[in-house]
């Protein structure tokens, strides 16, 4: 993860998430709900990694 201090508008905050589960989701959903993202300060770039190829169910 880069440091948001450096990041700029032409260089977004870089995560990965590994887990496309409930976990991962609501990670990213908070990431980009975050104050800086929704003030403009910066931007965030959001890779989410899975292992599965189809969802799996939780039931």
């Amino acid at each position: 993860m880069s440091n948001p201090d450096e990041t700029t508008s032409q260089r977004p905050l870089r995560v990965a998430i590994v887990g496309a589960g409930p976990a991962g989701v609501y990670a990213a959903d908070i990431l980009t709900k975050s104050n800086g993202v929704k003030d403009g300060d910066f931007e965030v770039s959001i890779d989410l990694f899975e292992a599965y190829p189809a969802p799996v169910s939780y039931t």
